[in-house]
């Protein structure tokens, strides 16, 4: 029989050695090329693979963030990441219902009594899962006059300007994957907490996560350091504003990194209380596969079937998803800046998980 090469050998020990933290030599040797084989050479953006919360994150950038000045995209670039804001804003409410400040299941009229009766018997778990029955009034007002989307008022002040019109269902009957449900979520937790919701935010989630480049952006974001530019598939800018009031729905801009490194902190460490975690990955809507701020989805592999927090979002040509397993911090992050199809993006994050 052959002797086994020297090289080899000397792996064969480092895995075994290292065999409880994950192997992380081993991760990085293996995760570059499951990324090639799973991703779109014309992928623009950043896709980013950890096989376990032992393991070294692997972080591929393609494509350009820029496209006028033929800017690259980096590791460390920066993209708007839509409704995975609803899943931050999700934690930091369930942050301040540990802390006794807020209640899933109290009326939202012991925050915001101005609003009309049925539209203050509202509760919180009711918002955040998108069935409160309070119509979009928001997505309506904008409707009949774009310049709504440059209103540069507070999420109290437009959620008492568009939640106040008479539900169209009881509440909990009926989903509605409504912006006007996060104007009131955001309006909450500034009466709560006494502070604008965005350094609520920074302060109960952010900060903990020790996140560098995940923040709100402003108004006009596309000429933000870092920050990638998006664009439709024909190649024209697609970059909406993100007016103040909406911050809980969707402005905040991340990194693949510092995604990561929020879900770890959310699911494996004492961020949250074990009762706020199991709120946040309980199905409200079995049809959406929705929880809490964001979805939770079983995934059947070659391997076993896993169950993962599945995170989403788009605002205007970006396109993002994290999907996380918080049994053992496997991963898988996608971030986009060319419109693509969100059907797309989810069939490459499975054929990830698949071939890990």
């Amino acid at each position: 029989m052959r002797s086994c090469p020297s090289w080899i050998a000397s792996l064969v020990l480092s895995c075994t050695l290292t065999l409880l933290s994950g192997c992380a030599a081993v991760a990085s040797l293996t995760t570059g090329p499951l990324i090639d084989r799973n991703v779109p050479q014309d992928y623009s953006g950043v896709v980013a693979v950890l096989q376990d919360r032992h393991s070294t994150l692997v972080v591929r950038a393609s494509g350009l963030a820029l496209r006028e000045e033929a800017q690259a995209n980096t590791e460390d670039t920066r993209f708007l990441i839509g409704s995975i804001t609803k899943w931050i804003s999700a934690v930091t409410v369930l942050r301040l219902v540990d802390m006794g400040k807020l209640d899933l299941d109290a009326p939202i009229a012991r925050h915001l009594p101005e609003l009309p009766a049925p539209n203050a018997a509202v509760t919180l778990r009711q918002l955040l899962s998108n069935r409160s029955g309070i119509p979009n009034g928001f997505s309506s007002a904008l409707r009949k006059d774009p310049a709504i989307a440059r209103l540069d008022i507070g999420p109290v002040a437009g959620a008492l300007r568009f939640g106040a019109a008479a539900p169209d269902a009881r509440p909990g009957e009926k989903w509605d994957y409504s912006v006007t449900n996060w104007l009131l979520v955001a309006a909450i937790v500034e009466r709560a907490n006494k502070k604008p919701f965005t350094e609520t935010v920074e302060e109960l989630v952010l900060a903990p996560a020790g996140v560098r480049d995940t923040s709100f952006a402003g108004m006009d974001y596309e000429d933000e350091v870092g920050m990638a530019v998006a664009y439709t598939t024909a190649g024209a800018r697609k970059t909406p504003p993100a007016p103040p009031m909406v911050a809980a729905s969707g402005t905040l801009y991340s990194t693949a990194r510092d995604l990561v490194a929020l879900a770890d902190t959310v699911y494996a460490t004492k961020l949250l209380s074990d009762k706020a975690r199991k709120e946040l990955s309980t199905i409200h809507v079995a049809s959406e596969e929705y929880a809490l701020g964001g979805r939770v989805k079983t995934i059947a592999t070659p391997k076993g079937a896993r169950t993962l927090a599945w995170e989403s979002g788009v605002t205007g040509g970006y396109k993002t998803l994290l999907a996380y397993d918080p049994t053992d911090g496997r991963a898988v992050v996608l971030l986009n800046n060319t419109d693509m199809q969100q059907s797309e993006q989810a069939k490459i994050a499975i054929a990830l998980f698949d071939d890990m």
